[in-house]
């Protein structure tokens, strides 16, 4: 089953929702979330989502609201941006450290949803300084031969100020493309599949007509004698095994009692003489970022601890 959890395509919607939120319960604070687009609602083609590598966004929502900056990737599977300006440190492990990296701390790109940038262009005023317009709808019309990105594209106009035209970027290539090569979304575009034991080999079609439809194990109910079998009898118990159970009945259940005063002191000063010791900032930074994080199994025992001292009797 592992193996067939990790294809989010093959979910349904409420199980890929589920999936989402249970990998993001316990996600490090310093780390992103995840973000899934299902397959028929993916734009893949730059045509499509209106904004490639290169073009400047506005962003309208979130924390960096207000900042105009450059594209730098886009991600089809989970519908976001990255930026050149909007990044955030996360704390990378040594493993995966690049060729010029010395510090586990760098700042990365922060996922951009697509949904919360604004199409934006870059221009001077007469005085020569640079200006920024930012469009707050764009249509697309009168369709050209681009022969930077060897394709037909359509012309990028402000909605209600169509005397505005926003051009595509140049593509940031090292290389020359000739006319035969093939696009990079269409070679990145997965189109087979190999069949596994996940997905049947034989056609929808044929299952019901070689399984019987009219067998018994298809009916609602059940016989007395099926309900039997179903239903086997407990076995019966030992001698020290009923002594055993009459002991653990009378032994009283275990409660949860909150921490005193003197135990959360000495708590608190063993991690204050231990952080004390921590010269490294940025071990620093992630240990408070992971300080205001909530594990779920600690906010249950917390909660069942006050539901214990609000039913126990004054």
């Amino acid at each position: 089953m592992s193996r067939f959890v990790k294809k989010m395509a093959k979910m349904s919607p409420q199980m890929r929702d589920h999936m989402l939120r249970e990998r993001n319960k316990y996600i490090l604070p310093t780390m992103p979330t995840s973000r899934y687009i299902p397959r028929e609602d993916r734009k893949i083609a730059m045509e499509d989502v209106g904004i490639t590598v290169g073009d400047f966004v506005y962003i309208t929502e979130g924390k960096f609201k207000g900042i105009v900056s450059k594209v730098i990737a886009h991600s089809p599977v989970s519908g976001t941006f990255k930026t050149g300006d909007a990044t955030r440190p996360m704390i990378v492990p040594k493993d995966f450290w690049s060729e010029s990296q010395q510090s586990h701390l760098i700042e990365f790109p922060e996922e951009i949803p697509e949904e919360h940038v604004k199409l934006a262009s870059r221009d001077r005023d007469e005085q020569g300084n640079i200006i920024h317009i930012v469009a707050d709808e764009v249509i697309c019309k009168d369709r050209y031969y681009d022969q930077w990105h060897k394709r037909w594209l359509p012309r990028r106009f402000v909605k209600h100020h169509e005397n505005i035209e926003i051009p595509w970027p140049m593509p940031e290539n090292d290389h020359t493309d000739s006319g035969r090569s093939t696009r990079e979304d269409v070679a990145h575009l997965k189109t087979y599949e190999m069949q596994t034991i996940a997905k049947s080999l034989l056609p929808p079609g044929v299952i019901h007509e070689l399984r019987n439809r009219y067998s018994k194990y298809k009916r609602n109910t059940l016989t007395d004698i099926e309900a039997r079998r179903l239903n086997e009898p407990t076995m019966p118990l030992t001698t020290e095994q009923k002594i055993y159970l009459a002991k653990k009945a009378k032994e009283p259940k275990k409660k949860l009692e909150p921490l005193g005063e003197e135990v959360k002191d000495y708590i608190g000063k063993r991690m204050a003489d231990h952080l004390s010791k921590i010269d490294n900032p940025y071990l620093l930074a992630h240990l408070d970022a992971l300080s205001k994080v909530q594990i779920p199994d600690f906010k249950k025992t917390m909660e069942k601890i006050e539901e214990d001292q609000h039913s126990k009797p004054q």
